[in-house]
């Protein structure tokens, strides 16, 4: 139905208001205000087309009549209708759907109203009100268009540092070229707004689930915990580019800034834009610009449009976690031979031949990356990017963890939202064993990066592992992500309220009903030797191998976890024959790997070596080769960490009962998998359960001094 039918009754009423449809008069029962034309045209398609998807090409076709508007045009007589509707609750009449259009509901008038309400006499008031609403959109477009304030700006800013989310960019047209420079433009204005101290900014991962979404934009800002959102577009005409941006506030769906770009196609003018874009956005939020972030802000990576190409297709590799595929290096290659001075993308190709020897020791990519190292460091030798790849270097290629730990940190201080320097910084205070300032890293991820549930695994993990196991559960049970490794956990950790394994184990195998798949193998053994059903943990620990084949031995890179768990299981059903054929030939393998002076160059197989010792009875011998893996193990405290529940259940095994008390105390205390409400109570140490030092152990257990409590 048109806007101009006939068939529109003249006086619309709804909540305490009355809308004369043919004069725009707009009464609330004490005065009159009078809308221009357009303004008017919209609340009147808006009420005659009540709880129904509008989209802004109807509104342009009613209350337009077809002309050529942009969406700054729409914008500005939607705000003018929120701030007289409704100024409280920018959405409680007009909702935006995002990238849709949107949707009008306005309560029915009272009854009592209906009758009773008059318009005023007075005609000098309505030509006084209609004066000050025409005087008012005039300052608007006198001062407003030309300075491009924002429409419609909070009259307080927030409070602490404001959040956005920047989604991704949609394309108006069918050119897949102009997808791409979607893309591109919205990870450059990403990593442009990671640089900003004054504005937190969502990550890549979190907002891509967003694209071409139906979705309300009040639901994404409370799903990302930001006030304010971008959303924007991206059309390429021949050598032109279009650039629409809209900034609306999360929680009342008011738009605060809104701006289109028209340029001759360039990287010169896409930075020069997102760097307008970055500036009207820290403005609309009242966040104040650094020195530094200015001077970053001016920072020009490229001007090859070639080289501009070439690394945004390897960023798209990189996006789908492709790195090892060779078009990616390739990609990065081809943009650095085409513009020899950009450093953003020498230092991509330098992360990723650092990553490349981490996985595999090429020698030729530690050569590859000295020499961009090198090449970047004439070209920017104090830019986050140089510091950010020379970190990746000193972490994965020399393994110097506390000189990556210093670069990281200073790199994070030029990249504040960045999540992956703050990534990579918890992957080094991980080997650092620094669990507490690593909780505050990932703290930060999970804000930054809210979408993404591995961080609330990683999160609630490392919790466990600093024994604050109340503060995991609630990260689990708060989170709005529910999956396998989420739950097995949660299992896991409720065994300190119940103090029950058969619990424990019927709460994990009841998971795969739930969740379509099996829990992880190495979990549901622990349980298993927990309850002392040794028969199901020997079936079970077949499945850690792939595709549920088992394969007797060590032959496993790394801790010979398989090796472990099978002689373990062996031992505990008293399986002579299978566990003296398992440890000779984890022994002759074990031999052919030892150097000259009897040991290896891999320190775990010192705690292989030492759960092997246990089956001959020589304590002695287990305690030694505990010894030599703890002092190996300084040097990468994840490792020793992770796994020093190993150590201590060893000790146990081989009834060293001062050295696996001690063991477990200090397990206690600091960051590991030794949890007072399961360890203790495990058969590793039933051969010294009755000794002095253990009772006391559980005694003090029991007792609750290794109780941490929780803080939220």
């Amino acid at each position: 139905m048109n806007v101009t039918d006939t068939d529109v009754p003249d006086q619309l009423l709804f909540a305490n208001w009355r809308f004369d449809a043919n004069t725009g008069d707009l009464f609330d029962g004490d005065s009159t205000t009078h809308l221009e034309p357009q303004v008017a045209k919209l609340l009147t398609y808006f009420l005659c087309h009540q709880d129904t998807l509008i989209s802004r090409d109807e509104l342009i076709a009613e209350a337009w009549e077809n002309r050529t508007v942009s969406d700054d045009a729409i914008n500005r007589c939607i705000s003018i209708l929120r701030r007289i509707l409704s100024p409280d609750d920018k959405n409680a009449y007009i909702e935006t759907v995002v990238r849709r259009g949107f949707i009008s509901h306005f309560p029915p008038p009272p009854i009592a109203q209906a009758r009773t309400i008059q318009p005023p006499r007075n005609k000098n008031y309505l030509i006084v009100a209609a004066f000050v609403v025409v005087s008012l959109i005039a300052i608007y477009f006198v001062v407003g268009k030309v300075t491009d304030t924002p429409v419609d700006v909070p009259e307080e800013p927030s409070q602490g540092t404001p959040k956005l989310a920047v989604l991704p960019f949609s394309t108006t047209d069918l050119d897949g070229d102009s997808d791409f420079f979607a893309n591109g433009i919205h990870d450059d204005l990403l990593t442009q707004l990671a640089q900003l101290q004054s504005i937190q900014v969502i990550s890549r991962t979190s907002v891509l689930e967003y694209r071409d979404t139906v979705r309300n934009l009040r639901d994404i800002g409370r799903e990302l915990g930001v006030d304010a959102i971008l959303e924007g577009g991206v059309q390429r005409v021949g050598d032109q580019i279009r650039i629409n941006v809209q900034l609306i506030d999360a929680s009342t769906d008011a738009h605060l800034w809104a701006q289109q770009y028209d340029r001759d196609l360039s990287p010169a003018n896409i930075f020069e834009v997102q760097t307008e874009i970055a500036r009207a956005i820290a403005a609309a939020l009242h966040a104040n610009l650094t020195e530094q972030d200015t001077s970053q802000l001016h920072t020009l990576p490229t001007q090859n449009m070639a080289a501009y190409r070439a690394y945004h297709r390897a960023m798209e590799l990189r996006g789908t976690w492709n790195i090892a595929d060779p078009a990616y290096f390739t990609a990065l290659e081809e943009a650095v031979s085409l513009d020899p001075t950009f450093v953003r993308a020498w230092a991509e190709l330098a992360g990723a031949f650092s990553y490349e020897y981490f996985s595999r020791e090429d020698p030729d990519s530690i050569q590859r990356a000295e020499k961009i190292l090198e090449r970047i460091h004439e070209l920017a030798p104090d830019s986050a990017d140089y510091l950010f790849a020379q970190s990746y270097f000193t972490y994965y290629v020399l393994r110097d963890y506390p000189t990556a730990y210093q670069l990281v940190s200073h790199a994070q201080q030029l990249r504040p939202n960045d999540v992956r320097v703050a990534e990579l910084k918890s992957w080094i205070q991980r080997r650092l064993g620094n669990y507490e300032e690593r909780l505050d890293t990932l703290r930060l991820i999970r804000t930054l990066d809210p979408r993404s549930p591995g961080w609330v695994s990683n999160l609630a993990g490392n919790l466990t592992l600093s024994h604050r196991y109340d503060e995991a559960i609630h990260e689990i049970e708060s989170s709005t992500f529910q999956n396998m490794r989420l739950a097995s956990l949660l299992a896991f950790l409720q065994v300190q309220q119940h103090h029950d394994f058969d619990r424990w184990l019927g709460a994990l195998l009841e998971l795969q009903q739930e969740y379509g798949e099996a829990p992880d193998p190495n979990d549901v053994w622990e349980a298993q030797i927990a309850v002392r059903d040794f028969e199901a943990a020997k079936e079970s620990v077949k499945a850690v191998f792939a595709d549920n084949d088992f394969v007797p031995g060590w032959a496993h890179p790394g801790f010979a976890k398989a090796g472990v768990l099978q002689a373990i299981t062996f031992r505990f059903l008293q399986d002579a024959d299978q566990l003296d054929q398992l440890l000779i030939q984890g022994r002759s393998e074990h031999d052919e790997i030892r150097g000259p002076d009897g040991g290896f160059d891999g320190h775990l197989k010192h705690l292989e070596m030492a759960i092997l010792s246990t089956e001959a009875g020589n304590s002695l011998e287990t305690e030694r080769l505990i010894r030599v893996w703890q002092r190996a193990a300084v040097d990468d405290l994840a490792e020793f960490i992770n796994l020093r529940h190993w150590a201590c259940r060893a000790l146990g095994m081989a009834a060293a009962s001062t050295a696996a008390v001690d063991c477990i105390r200090l397990g206690l205390v600091e960051p590991s998998l030794i949890t007072p409400f399961i360890e203790p109570y495990l058969p590793y140490y039933d051969s010294m359960r009755n000794e002095p030092e253990f009772v006391g152990l559980v005694a003090e257990i029991e007792s609750g001094e290794y109780a941490i409590p929780y803080k939220p």
